[in-house]
């Protein structure tokens, strides 16, 4: 895993956003977004292994991913001088397929009986995969669903059952949507559309704030930078003050 910190003089160290990008896991999707992001608050942005197309010999899961991104937490974590007593606050913010993986890592920190230097003080979730890729849908639906994605990316097609567990075992991480703030934005979701109601539905079940941005597209490099930094930077704000108001 590659991480970039980004920060500018008038930006605030804590909390830290962590910004997970979606299946493609590059950094280089958050290239709109990140600057304004790094004007307000410390801000880091990361590439994983890629799972869409690994290196020959590799084995990338979701499972793998998690524990790359609880590595790389700890290691930037451990840089900017946090420790075990006084860990570093992060707001996790995920895009599609990177919106579940940071909500699993939020919940094994939250788990854990270990100590850390990463401590989860919010969710961000943008497009959330096991929404917008129709999880909940017949298994025919599903079955269809990943043949289509062997034709395109063999390495999506194998990861898709990941998107659909995600969806049914909200159970299993219902732990962080009590102790977490969350924010739910959609970048490419019509308001009359089935697949806004069923977001709409999701961020009820998990007690998230919903949002929407002023653009229909899924893809980072094309949706609507300002609305969504602006979001996130005034979701992340919120919890600098009720943080700061606790101590």
């Amino acid at each position: 895993m590659r991480v970039q910190i980004g920060k500018t003089c008038a930006a605030k160290p804590e909390p830290l956003i962590w910004l997970e990008a979606g299946l493609g896991g590059s950094m280089r999707s958050w290239n709109l977004t990140f600057p304004i992001l790094c004007r307000a608050f410390y801000c880091a942005r990361t590439t994983r292994s890629p799972i869409l197309h690994p290196e020959k010999g590799a084995e990338v899961t979701w499972q793998s991913l998690v524990a790359e991104m609880r590595a790389g937490g700890e290691e930037i974590a451990r840089h900017l001088g946090a420790t075990f007593d006084k860990p570093l606050p992060m707001v996790l913010v995920g895009h599609s397929y990177g919106a579940m993986l940071v909500r699993v890592w939020a919940a094994q920190l939250l788990k854990s009986p270990t100590s850390s230097r990463v401590q989860p003080v919010g969710i961000v979730q943008i497009d959330p995969s096991f929404e917008g890729n129709n999880e909940g849908a017949s298994p025919l639906y599903q079955k269809l669903e990943q043949k289509i994605l062997a034709w395109i990316y063999r390495g999506a097609a194998r990861e898709q059952p990941s998107f659909y567990l995600a969806w049914q075992d909200l159970q299993e991480i219902d732990l962080l949507d009590r102790q977490l703030p969350q924010l739910v934005i959609s970048a490419a979701h019509r308001r009359s559309s089935k697949t806004w109601q069923g977001l709409t539905s999701y961020a009820r079940a998990i007690d998230a704030r919903l949002v929407r941005a002023d653009s229909s597209r899924h893809h980072l490099q094309l949706f609507d930078p300002v609305t969504v930094a602006s979001q996130i930077i005034e979701f992340t704000a919120q919890i600098n003050v009720q943080t700061n108001n606790k101590r």
